[in-house]
């Protein structure tokens, strides 16, 4: 599947950069035996790429925090107070990123339906296999940055909200009406996040957070002695981004080439110095000791902690640290309903599954590590039922860290997307 995948992003990325025309990408993904659903497949990319001439994708305005957008209906919610439908039902999210006992399994047994899980590595091939028609599901994890785009593309439906009473019950105010999609039309969130670095202070023996630009870490010429067990997120937002962050450049929504041409550079710079891993497993690798260094999402670390520490290791070792509000990035994700869903009427039951206070704080505490969105969560209980080590309460966000005056990973312009990810695979493949 996974080398199927990679064949139809090259065959779309050809599309898109023009060395295809449309009849030689319709025969190409023929070949790969998408015949039938390739067509719909590359009228999403022209879409995308005529958005790029004007806003967002479809035309729809770039939203920021300080920029909110009401995300146009492509057609009318289900109807109130339908029967859930019988199963299976199937759901679309990024690996190890769910807990299946206390999120999966109760829903299954809640409304007696078969749940099945299917899994992405990034957002890209998410995105590619939902447009490609190569996966089918109800409900899928999504980031509020590819919102548009899936809105766009007519990959998502709108929300009737009678089914999701928990949104407005128990998520963060800001999120129940989030700068990215007013009045939660398409999405409801599923958890917070920062980006800064993990480390394990039995290998590292500098303080990290108490360096000028704890950034440099990455760069800093004594660091060579960490070489080989540094790490670097495989996304092509957050390296870059960090990047930026390392030269003060606080724009990470910039589609400027040269500044993408400067942050792909510093990249680049750290290969000799730090030979860093390129992945997105730092919640298994600062565990089992193969990095001591990474760049981390925040959840990561408590996620570390709950499912992959080694018994009888000291849990003090491991530290974080982000810039803070306004100078390090903050997210959330979301989870949306297809518009092709088999299963609506479940699917928007899953969606009001995943904002139950209980469920949420079960699939952090046993499982996951990263923050919901819930007015209740809270820092200091977790610190006191030693669920969270004292040393990490900096990684539970507040709502105030998340609304205005927030710097976060925003939509792009189509043609700005390409230039990100362009600069990304440059770096990722080690090409010049």
């Amino acid at each position: 599947m996974k080398d199927r995948d990679s064949k139809i992003q090259t065959i779309m990325t050809g599309y898109r950069r023009g060395f295809l025309s449309r009849r030689e990408a319709l025969r190409a993904l023929g070949a790969v035996g998408l015949a039938a659903g390739a067509a719909p497949l590359l009228d999403f990319a022209a879409l995308a790429d005529e958005a790029g001439k004007q806003a967002g994708p479809g035309g729809i305005a770039l939203s920021r925090p300080d920029k909110p957008v009401t995300l146009p209906l492509t057609q009318d919610p289900i109807k109130s107070g339908l029967e859930p439908e019988k199963g299976p039902f199937h759901i679309f999210n990024y690996q190890d990123y769910i807990d299946q006992v206390s999120v999966i399994d109760t829903f299954s047994k809640k409304y007696g339906v078969e749940v099945v899980l299917t899994t992405f590595d990034s957002m890209d091939q998410a995105i590619t296999r939902l447009a490609s028609g190569t996966v089918e599901c109800d409900a899928t994890n999504i980031t509020p940055d590819r919102l548009a785009q899936g809105v766009a593309g007519k990959l998502l439906q709108p929300i009737n909200h009678s089914y999701v009473p928990n949104l407005e019950k128990n998520i963060f105010k800001s999120l129940t009406n989030p700068f990215y999609d007013q009045g939660s039309q398409y999405a409801v969130p599923y958890n917070l996040y920062s980006t800064g670095i993990g480390w394990r202070t039995d290998k590292v023996k500098t303080d990290i957070g108490a360096l000028d630009n704890p950034w440099s870490i990455f760069w800093d010429a004594k660091s060579s002695e960490y070489s080989g067990y540094t790490g670097i997120m495989d996304d092509a937002r957050e390296s870059l981004g960090m990047a930026m962050l390392y030269r003060g450049q606080y724009d990470v929504n910039t589609e400027d080439a040269a500044e993408l041409e400067k942050a792909l550079a510093d990249l680049k710079a750290t290969v000799p110095i730090s030979n860093p891993k390129v992945n997105i497993t730092q919640y298994q690798t600062l565990a089992d000791g193969s990095s001591w260094i990474h760049q981390a999402w925040s959840g990561d670390m408590l996620g570390a902690v709950i499912s992959y520490w080694p018994e009888g290791q000291d849990k003090s070792i491991i530290k974080y640290w982000w810039p803070g509000k306004g100078k390090g990035v903050t997210q959330n994700d979301c989870w949306a309903v297809l518009a092709k869903a088999k299963n609506p009427v479940l699917a928007h039951l899953w969606l009001n599954h995943i904002c139950d206070a209980e469920v949420a704080y079960n699939n952090t505490v046993n499982y996951t590590g990263y923050q919901p969105a819930q007015k209740s969560f809270n820092a200091d209980e977790l610190i006191k039922a030693e669920i969270l080590p004292e040393q990490l309460k900096n990684i539970i966000l507040t709502e105030e860290d998340v609304g205005a005056g927030s710097l976060q990973y925003c939509a792009l312009t189509s043609e700005g997307q390409k230039k990100w990810q362009d600069a990304y695979a440059q770096f990722n493949s080690g090409s010049e």
